[in-house]
């Protein structure tokens, strides 16, 4: 890999399939990873570039993905970088910065501002072989933003089994740019479908009730 910190990372596609990413680094070096484990349409593409097999290369920027990354490339009607040429799309991963908004956290204190006293338990029912008595919950509920003005929001999810085991993880999920033009209630109304929170009982109504998470968000 390449030396010193990572200051920026891409998502390489073609016509939606994965094709590699794109690492630079603060030392004047970038690491350039490409995949072609994809379809064969992927592999010729990517031949032509003058790829000819799976590769790994660190090298000082330059070539055809180093020279997509401008502003003639550039989609002017997003805030998150997103460059493309031809079928070839790159889009910056975006870093989440230290401004975050707590919702709900399941073991926050009494008077805490994330506190609730809803449960937020759910009845799981995925599959047709899922076992009889599982419980699954949300252990938080969180907004983040990211350091090209971008959102996402976040839900850590827990299942039970009966016994001992228990399993989840944390669904995250960028909020559309394009909803924060609606009204901050319609906007509420499409955020708490993401991330499986209405699944958990969370309604617009109980994100209305949250103060400071209008101004958060950015709404006037």
């Amino acid at each position: 890999m390449g030396n010193g910190w990572l200051e920026e990372q891409y998502r390489i596609e073609y016509k939606g399939e994965y094709a590699g990413s794109y690492y630079f680094y603060d030392g004047g070096e970038a690491t350039l990873v490409l995949s072609f484990s994809g379809s064969e349409e992927l592999k010729g593409v990517l031949e032509k570039l003058g790829f000819k097999k799976e590769v790994t290369e660190q090298k000082k920027p330059e070539g055809f993905f180093f020279d997509m990354i401008n502003e003639e490339n550039r989609d002017k009607s997003r805030k998150r970088p997103v460059y493309t040429s031809g079928d070839i799309r790159m889009e910056r991963i975006p870093c989440k910065t230290v401004d975050s908004f707590s919702v709900y956290r399941r073991m926050a204190d009494k008077g805490a501002a994330d506190y609730s006293s809803l449960a937020h338990d759910a009845p799981h029912k995925e599959g047709s072989k899922t076992p009889e008595g599982m419980k699954e919950w949300a252990n938080w509920y969180s907004f983040d933003k990211f350091d090209d003005g971008t959102y996402q929001a976040s839900l850590d999810e827990s299942w039970h089994w009966g016994g001992s085991h228990d399993d989840g993880g944390t669904i995250h999920t960028d909020i559309p740019e394009d909803w924060f033009g609606l009204s901050y209630d319609e906007f509420l109304e499409r955020t708490v479908t993401l991330s499986a929170a209405a699944h958990y009982g969370f309604t617009a109504d109980m994100l209305k009730e949250r103060q400071g998470l209008k101004e958060f968000f950015g709404f006037e």
